[in-house]
């Protein structure tokens, strides 16, 4: 498992990376993303708040891109995702009842695969370092 998760962790870093900034879009168009992305009404209240979680997700996307270039950040990045996308998906999963989440299902299932990837990729990473100090 370990071998599968070293051969294909630059490209889950690029694909995850990639599409998680995509949230960056919140904080250059809101109106736009809400609308386009989530079929929400836009808010003119609720901009700061838009953009400030657009710009977040941003950074936490150019967090994967850094650690493809930047090894030693991989695990402490991977954490980080892993417990931002993992409230991400308890949030649409239990508002599924509400209208609004509609809009959220597509970026729940990316979050998903991100976090399956990333648990396998940790516990990996772990049973390797278990076995090294043996």
């Amino acid at each position: 498992m370990a071998e599968f998760f070293k051969r294909t962790q630059t490209l889950a870093l690029l694909i995850a990376g990639i599409g998680t900034s995509l949230g960056g879009l919140y904080t250059i168009a809101p109106q736009w993303a809400l609308a386009q992305l989530n079929q929400l009404p836009y808010i003119v209240s609720d901009t700061i708040f838009i953009q400030h979680w657009g710009f977040l997700v941003l950074m936490m996307g150019c967090g994967f891109l850094i650690a493809i270039f930047r090894n030693d950040w991989s695990i402490p990045v991977f954490w980080v995702a892993l417990i931002e996308k993992l409230f991400f998906v308890s949030l649409v999963i239990g508002y599924s009842s509400q209208p609004f989440t509609h809009g959220f299902w597509l970026s729940m299932v990316m979050e998903s695969v991100i976090c399956l990837y990333i648990a396998g990729y940790l516990l990996s990473a772990r049973q390797s370092k278990t076995k090294t100090r043996q």
